[in-house]
């Protein structure tokens, strides 16, 4: 009998996640875990990670975290997000986001992102609007009308 824990699945995989190298190393249960290797095209002019890949690293941990939670098929889209850098990073980064909040259309959540050394380089929230395939589908045919 294996022991290996079963593979995380992206609820949504934006061609963005793929270009930035984005690796799911956990996702259930309103948490996630997603790791950003370190290339020296990400590099700021002191060789850390830019502030900006870090930016879409949150984002991308956060919303999978909401995407866990909810309907496949729903639309997420964010609406608020807050990000206080705190420290230079090293190496390889990994976000964990957790849901904190959730209602019907919206749900609060927060990160924080640790280097490869264990220092925590940031932490974040955000707020995300969902919405499930079927309310999508009621708001366009109301459009239509």
């Amino acid at each position: 009998m294996s022991t290996d824990q079963p593979r995380a699945e992206w609820r949504s995989h934006p061609p963005f996640y793929h270009h930035l190298g984005l690796q799911l190393e956990f996702l259930e249960n309103g948490k996630s875990a997603i790791r950003l290797p370190f290339r020296p095209e990400y590099g700021n002019t002191r060789g850390e990670m830019h502030g900006g890949a870090i930016a879409a690293l949150v984002d991308a941990a956060m919303s999978q975290a909401v995407r866990s939670m909810i309907e496949l098929g729903s639309k997420v889209a964010t609406i608020t997000m807050v990000i206080n850098y705190l420290a230079p990073s090293y190496g390889d980064l990994v976000g964990r986001g957790a849901v904190v909040k959730s209602g019907r259309s919206m749900m609060f959540t927060e990160v924080e992102v640790t280097d490869e050394r264990g220092q925590v380089v940031c932490r974040g929230s955000a707020t995300y609007r969902v919405a499930s395939p079927k309310a999508e589908e009621a708001a366009s045919r109301k459009a239509q009308k």
